[in-house]
């Protein structure tokens, strides 16, 4: 995939999605449809999956059925160990920084939040961002670079959702969501090039969602510590896989000279 392929990825992205959501920003703003309506509520979905359909467009034509296969279903070993790594980093931070729960949010809640967040409105994104956007990126550029990218695009991405009267994400600043989407995609971003697995950045998304609404959310040293701890976790384990990587290259004269 090539610098070409961004580009046609973020066309059809942002075009799905802005012309659902600014949609559903002026059929609030100029009918009587409030935000949770049936049918705001189906074309917000559909602008939801912007990111999913480019994907799907710029796996390429050639193959197309085992090319997808492999797009959705390939692990590495290991994977699953540094999902519960963040999980649990993830976790704590929330829970210890805001220690309070949200009453609104019971355990069938949390469950039923915690799949809609994952193939409806939060975890199905990850087929673009972390399976076309991110890797292609990061592939021209430095990792932190392209997770700098990646989560200012995602954040310009997600800003029909202030003009939606009524719209969840309305209750923090926008700012707060953007520089939240920029760690966000430095984790994302180290879980998929570590595991190759789209299946673990949705869930990964989808609960991080989820966590965000099962607490209340406060602005304390607990929070800004832990999100730091947490993306130098990310790049610590960035730097392994450089000087992993540094290490074959060293080692391949050797072995060809052996040969």
């Amino acid at each position: 995939m090539n610098i070409k392929t961004v580009a046609k990825y973020l066309i059809i992205t942002f075009a799905v999605t802005y012309v659902c959501w600014w949609g559903v920003a002026l059929l609030v703003a100029y009918t009587d449809f409030v935000y949770g309506d049936a049918l705001p509520t189906v074309i917000y979905i559909i602008g939801n999956f912007g990111p999913a359909v480019a994907a799907l467009f710029c796996i390429g034509r050639r193959d197309f059925f085992h090319r997808l296969k492999e797009f959705l279903f390939s692990y590495q070993k290991h994977g699953i160990l540094i999902f519960l790594l963040f999980v649990v980093l993830i976790a704590l931070t929330v829970g210890l920084s805001s220690m309070e729960w949200n009453p609104q949010m019971s355990a069938l809640n949390f469950t039923v939040t915690l799949l809609g967040s994952t193939f409806l409105y939060g975890g199905e994104e990850e087929l673009g961002w972390r399976g076309i956007l991110q890797p292609t990126l990061s592939k021209k550029i430095t990792f932190p670079l392209a997770s700098l990218a990646c989560g200012a695009i995602w954040a310009l991405w997600h800003l029909p959702l202030w003009f939606i009267e009524g719209h969840p994400n309305q209750s923090m600043p926008f700012w707060v969501q953007a520089v939240l989407g920029i760690f966000l995609c430095f984790w994302l971003g180290i879980l998929y090039e570590r595991s190759r697995s789209l299946p673990l950045c949705t869930l990964f998304h989808g609960f991080v969602n989820v966590l965000l609404s099962s607490f209340i959310l406060k602005l304390n040293w607990i929070l800004i510590t832990g999100i730091l701890l947490t993306t130098a976790v990310a790049i610590a384990f960035w730097l392994l896989d450089i000087k992993q990587a540094k290490n074959v290259q060293n080692r391949s004269p050797d072995r060809e000279t052996e040969i």
